[in-house]
């Protein structure tokens, strides 16, 4: 049975950083709840004292922005029906034939 995890005020979570490349990134990322309700991005990076105690430093970062929908919204049949067709800005130009440029420079000359 699979249950949705809900943020409380106080409460956050991190995960591994898979897609670290660089030695100061950090090695866990994730989200936490403020406790005025904003959610912030939060970076966590273990380290360990020179007596070999560890320690993890933690960074609350900017606050997360909700995300946009990615999906655009399906249009009802008589919405569509109820928009004007517009006509093209300008007249699509056609090449002319390169036929009509090899007639126009036969002449005399032998090369």
């Amino acid at each position: 049975m699979t249950t949705s995890y809900e943020l409380r005020p106080g409460q956050g979570s991190a995960f591994k950083n898979n897609n670290k490349t660089e030695e100061w990134h950090p090695a866990y990322k994730g989200e936490v709840m403020l406790p005025d309700g904003t959610l912030h991005w939060i970076d966590i990076k273990p380290g360990k004292t020179k007596a070999g105690e560890h320690w993890f430093a933690i960074k609350i970062g900017a606050p997360k922005q909700p995300r946009q929908q990615t999906q655009p919204q399906a249009m009802v049949l008589d919405e569509f029906l109820a928009k004007p067709f517009a006509a093209p800005a300008a007249p699509i130009a056609r090449p002319t034939p390169a036929a009509n440029a090899v007639a126009s420079m036969d002449d005399d000359i032998p090369f």
